[in-house]
């Protein structure tokens, strides 16, 4: 484990080969020690695996930058949309021109597409949709997230 901030307790920890944990721990007035973990994916296109809330960005990134280059990420995940999961998503696409977001179709829909300063997931053709809350799917994920774009687009609100 390397602490990559000595003020907050910021650390990393390779928790398996090419997958490292970065951890900070916080304490929280009247309710004792919380902390907030990402997950960095080292790959030919790194992934990001939540963002942490705006607040901690700067030390995500400075934990992020002591593994690999910010700029190289090609991926920022999260499982859904809370700010701890994705709070300073538009900070990591502003240091890393080439990511893009990575979350479920719902998600994609309902808030992603409009809180991310780029556009989720249709362009990498998804093969697999996996769901926080629901069944996972197989197919042309693509076409699939095209098509509730579509019908999206044409529905009215009354």
């Amino acid at each position: 484990m390397a602490i990559t901030n000595t003020q907050s307790g910021t650390n990393v920890h390779e928790i398996a080969d090419g997958i490292f944990r970065i951890n900070t721990p916080v304490e929280i007035d009247g309710a004792g020690g919380f902390s907030f973990n990402q997950y960095l994916i080292l790959d030919e296109e790194p992934l990001l695996f939540h963002t942490g809330p705006r607040k901690l960005f700067a030390l995500v990134h400075e934990a992020v930058a002591s593994v690999m280059p910010v700029d190289r990420l090609r991926y920022v995940g999260f499982s859904h949309v809370e700010a701890d999961e994705c709070g300073s998503l538009n900070d990591w696409l502003r240091c890393a021109p080439h990511a893009v977001p990575l979350c479920g179709a719902i998600a994609a829909m309902t808030s992603i597409g409009d809180l991310a300063d780029r556009a989720p997931l249709a362009a990498t053709k998804p093969t697999t949709l996996a769901c926080m809350h629901g069944s996972a799917w197989r197919g042309d994920g693509a076409t699939l997230l095209r098509a509730l774009a579509d019908a999206l687009a044409t529905t009215s609100v009354a």
